[in-house]
């Protein structure tokens, strides 16, 4: 009987670790997300292809401008906008074309910078077809960042953030019903990083369709702020300026929308739960 329990005890340990184990790799990378991963390459290496056969030869004084891309600080961002602008008005196909392959490469490997994109978008096409133009570059690099954390990006996920894996996950198990409006919410607060949100998604078991929608229109607040700032630069003395109370107000309004079927799911479950004992209790 000794013999058996150990053998009992040892078999069961052994299943418990191979579970762990592969829990902590993470869900396995989808058909969809394969295609979704491979087609962004290619979208981005056709971008930037296009770019680099369609532009003019550049200025020894333009280039001297642009190698400092992508800009870190505004008086570089105003001197690149205007070399673009110049060439936009010569070949638009090949400066929207890199314009978009950057931003989504940059959002992809999560490069620091891509705030300053969308301020260049803002100078670049106006408010409206800036926004409209951030919007969909910056869900596809995300989209892009996410796929790549599926691919090959577990290990170091788990190795940088253990802790706040594990209550991201617990966080999206008690939501998977919402998960759109979680991401929504996630986006227009700044409760967790927006690097972190993309590379711990797949990861933790976020479909890819609820995490681009969520992406999406809960990234858009912000992004209609930097392009409107972007698109009169001269009054942007710093990039704190962006972040005003009427933008954090805005952020807080759409947060308690995207949280608020969830709220109301709860709290009918509570009343339900009461109404329930109550019943139970006319019964006894």
């Amino acid at each position: 009987m000794g013999v058996e329990a150990v053998a009992a005890a040892g078999s069961e340990s052994g299943v418990n670790s191979q579970q762990k184990a592969k829990s902590s790799r993470g869900p396995p990378l989808q058909h969809a997300q394969w295609i979704s991963l491979v087609l962004g390459g290619v979208l981005v290496l056709a971008l930037l292809a296009v770019a680099v056969a369609g532009l003019p030869p550049l200025k020894d004084e333009e280039l001297d401008v642009l190698r400092a891309f992508p800009p870190r600080t505004l008086p570089d961002l105003a001197a690149q906008r205007d070399v673009l602008r110049r060439y936009a008005s010569a070949s638009p196909a090949a400066v929207l074309c890199g314009y978009c392959g950057a931003y989504i490469l940059m959002q992809a490997l999560a490069i620091p910078g891509t705030i300053m994109l969308s301020l260049l978008a803002g100078g670049l096409y106006g408010v409206v077809g800036g926004s409209f133009l951030v919007a969909t570059v910056s869900t596809l690099g995300s989209c892009s960042c996410y796929c790549l954390s599926a691919a090959f990006g577990q290990p170091l996920a788990h190795a940088l953030w253990p802790q706040q894996l594990e209550k991201y996950a617990a966080e999206v198990a008690r939501r998977r019903r919402q998960l759109f409006n979680y991401i929504v919410f996630l986006r227009v607060t700044p409760i967790l990083p927006n690097t972190f949100i993309n590379v711990a998604s797949p990861i933790v078991g976020v479909p890819l369709a609820p995490f681009a929608l969520g992406t999406l229109v809960g990234c858009l607040p912000n992004n209609l702020v930097a392009v409107n700032a972007g698109s009169h630069l001269r009054d942007l003395n710093s990039l704190s300026d962006l972040y005003s109370g009427r933008l954090l107000a805005l952020c807080a309004v759409v947060g308690c929308v995207a949280l608020a079927p969830t709220l109301l799911k709860q709290r009918h479950s509570v009343h339900a739960a009461a109404a329930g004992a109550a019943q139970v209790g006319k019964l006894a």
